[in-house]
């Protein structure tokens, strides 16, 4: 039996030959008396608009005969015609033939199909549908070799049919034996045991020896080395309806047709490492005998085919050639439903050091006794054009320093164009120190160091060290050094009020909360008559003697205690890297695009009464006003420091907030951090008891501040 899959599409076609549309042409036939004739499927009832061209001259080997049902009369016999078939008005009698019927045959399906009393009337074209199907009777064997292998139990074997004195042999599994429908036959397996050299026969039992039109008996045998002298086992027969589509002969069945997924006009563009489908469907309607492929490929890695061969499936030596080189698994000759998937193909397919490759298949199939190639409008030519990747890759701010910088790895949103896990998978970093000459690749931690501060370098991105991201330029930070930070260039007094200096500390960097102290309160105001930030000569330099101090509205004359004056303000001493604004009590940073490692100062301490002194630095960024802070440091302590002593506290900085570069920096330098009465002095000081120091104050806690400098240690 031809045991042939086709396509819906193509069962439609195959089965039903009408000459034209049956509303379309019956209009453009006015006029004219007779039939218009279509054969069909009675499986699908299905009719086709129009005879197709695939079929070539399948449609001649139907016999149609049409007889007057009244008379007998025979109005036409002959081969199937596409044309009008001219009779009078009437009822008629239509039948289709095809096949010879034989008594028994191998693959020798026949085909018939009858209407009755069809009327025609006068000037008018009926269109009648003939449903054909298989008339005949077949059967057919398959070999299960689950158990044991047919050839280790003998050397040859074939199954024998018997139709009264007609025999038909069967041992290709693709053949069928073919007779005329409720007939009688009869079942002989015949074999030769290994070993042995007289062939016997056993006839098959206990099976139908009797079938009906279109009825197919599938006999599966095995074999049984421990029975009797032919061991052999029917392990299954079953009968099946079958259709016109299953026994069409193969000279019917139109030219194999290929069918491109992922394609557009056989065009496949694509980046490279990236993974799109790419399907060549073989639609064939019997099993596939051959395919013939060429190929042109620019990508370098696919030299070894010789682009003036072609290679055929047929030959294990080109076969195997071709998957080697290309990586994919070629359909096997006699597939049923086969198909070339070139995705593992495209996978893998590179531009030559970026620059895109155009890669070309041709490809020629054979079904049927036919190639494609007979349709010689068809494009069997299929290129794959892999261009570069793009992707880029950067620096964060927060990955810069001073003598170092660390480059980030490939992220996925870096890449418009490719695949983000080949690519992450396979690239490198490099290193310039002018952006085009001595490209060094970075190690593994993607870190280069030993550079120097307020330089700008160069990286890039290299994937198989032939295709590069675009250079990015990367500028370590400054050192910066903040003026003054010994305090020993000195400082500026000023007398707003009498005897009541303002001191302010040179330079533009280091400010005071001087200015929030030093002012009136109001009618009779008790004001403090001194800084709260007091420069003086200590340690041998320059110290910023820092109190926080009471002050406020209330009699000056009473110096006894703090009860004895209305106390309406408590303020820290403060020194400052920054600009210190008293009409807010703020503290603005100071725009510098820097990144210290660390805060060291010299300092001593007198907290009262459990009150902290605090020091902090800050690296913010500011942007339209809104600051973020990216690092600090902070010390807060309430520890008595009697001695000047150094000290460093280590500047963190928040890996969450690395995208954002630093563009400013606030320091500060606090007596104390508790601003209730609690923690200041019952009694009041005065000049008789500080020298230097006019009117009087209440005070708190004290802190000395020496100098300070910040830390680039990387």
């Amino acid at each position: 039996m031809n045991k042939i899959q086709v396509y819906l599409s193509l069962l439609v076609s195959a089965l039903t030959f009408a000459a034209c549309s049956q509303t379309d042409d019956l209009n453009s036939l006015s006029g004219k008396t007779g039939f218009l004739v279509s054969l069909t499927d009675p499986v699908t009832v299905t009719v086709s608009r129009a005879t197709p061209q695939e079929l070539g001259a399948a449609a001649e080997n139907f016999q149609i005969k049409i007889t007057r049902s009244a008379t007998g009369e025979v109005v036409y016999d002959g081969g199937y015609t596409s044309d009008v078939i001219h009779a009078e008005a009437g009822f008629y009698e239509l039948a289709a033939v095809c096949g010879e019927n034989p008594a028994l045959a191998l693959d020798a399906p026949y085909y018939e199909g009858k209407v009755n009393a069809k009327e025609i009337k006068t000037n008018q074209v009926t269109a009648v549908s003939i449903p054909c199907k298989v008339a005949n009777s077949l059967l057919s064997v398959k070999y299960n070799e689950e158990k044991k292998k047919f050839s280790d139990v003998y050397s040859n074997w074939y199954v024998e049919v018997k139709v009264e004195s007609d025999t038909v042999h069967i041992q290709d599994t693709t053949k069928s034996a073919y007779f005329r429908a409720g007939s009688s036959f009869e079942v002989y397996f015949h074999a030769v045991k290994s070993g042995e050299t007289e062939e016997k026969s056993i006839q098959i039992e206990g099976i139908s020896t009797s079938l009906q039109a279109a009825e197919h008996l599938i006999l599966t045998l095995s074999p049984e080395p421990d029975r009797y002298e032919i061991p052999l086992t029917v392990t299954k027969a079953e009968i099946k309806q079958v259709t016109v589509s299953e026994t069409l002969p193969e000279t019917w069945l139109p030219k194999p047709k290929l069918e491109a997924e992922g394609f557009t006009d056989n065009q496949l563009s694509f980046a490279e490492t990236e993974t799109p489908t790419a399907v060549i469907k073989l639609n064939t309607a019997s099993a596939l005998q051959d395919m013939k492929l060429k190929f042109h490929f620019e990508d370098e890695q696919f030299t070894s085919l010789n682009g003036d061969k072609t290679y055929v499936l047929s030959d294990e030596a080109d076969k195997k050639a071709v998957e080697d080189a290309l990586g994919i698994t070629l359909p096997a000759v006699g597939s049923e439903s086969a198909s070339l998937d070139l995705s593992p193909l495209v996978a893998r397919m590179q531009t030559n050091a970026g620059t895109t490759t155009a890669n070309t298949i041709e490809v020629d199939v054979q079904a049927n006794g036919r190639w494609s190639s007979e349709d010689e409008s068809a494009n069997r030519v299929y290129t794959l054009n892999c261009s570069r990747p793009e992707f880029h890759i950067n620096v964060y701010p927060g990955n810069i320093w001073t003598k170092e910088f660390t480059v980030n790895a490939l992220m996925e949103d870096q890449v418009e164009a490719g695949n983000f896990e080949t690519l992450s998978q396979n690239m490198k970093y490099q290193f310039s120190s002018d952006g085009s000459t001595d490209w060094t690749d970075l190690g593994e931690d993607l870190r280069k160091a030993d550079l120097q501060p307020g330089t700008t370098y160069y990286v890039r991105g290299a994937y198989r060290n032939e295709i590069y991201t675009d250079v990015v330029e990367v500028k370590t930070y400054e050192t910066l050094s903040i003026p003054n930070s010994t305090l020993d260039e000195g400082y500026t007094t000023s007398y707003p009020k009498d005897d009541n200096p303002l001191y302010t500390f040179n330079g533009e960097w280091i400010d005071t909360r001087n200015s929030l102290t030093c002012h009136s309160n109001g009618v009779n105001a008790f004001y403090v008559s001194k800084s709260s930030t007091l420069p003086i000569t200590e340690n041998g330099s320059t110290v910023a003697h820092m109190m926080t101090i009471g002050w406020g509205a209330g009699n000056t004359c009473n110096f006894g205690h703090k009860g004895g004056s209305v106390i309406n303000n408590i303020s820290a001493g403060i020194v400052c890297v920054g600009n210190y604004e008293a009409d807010t009590d703020v503290i603005k940073a100071k725009e510098a695009a820097i990144r210290p490692t660390s805060l060291t100062f010299t300092y001593k301490a007198s907290p009262y009464n459990g009150d902290e002194y605090l020091i902090s630095a800050e690296l913010l960024n500011i942007t339209d006003d809104v600051e973020t802070v990216i690092g600090k440091g902070e010390l807060q302590s309430g520890e008595a420091v009697s001695n000047y002593e150094t000290k460093s506290i280590e500047i963190t900085y928040d890996e969450s907030m690395k995208e954002l570069s630093i563009s400013h920096i606030r320091i500060v330098f606090k007596a104390g951090t508790k601003e209730d009465r609690d923690h200041l002095e019952d009694d009041f000081r005065d000049a008789s008891l500080w020298e230097g120091y006019t009117n009087a104050y209440l005070i708190g806690s004290q802190f000395w501040l020496d100098s300070f400098h910040l830390n680039y240690d990387k």
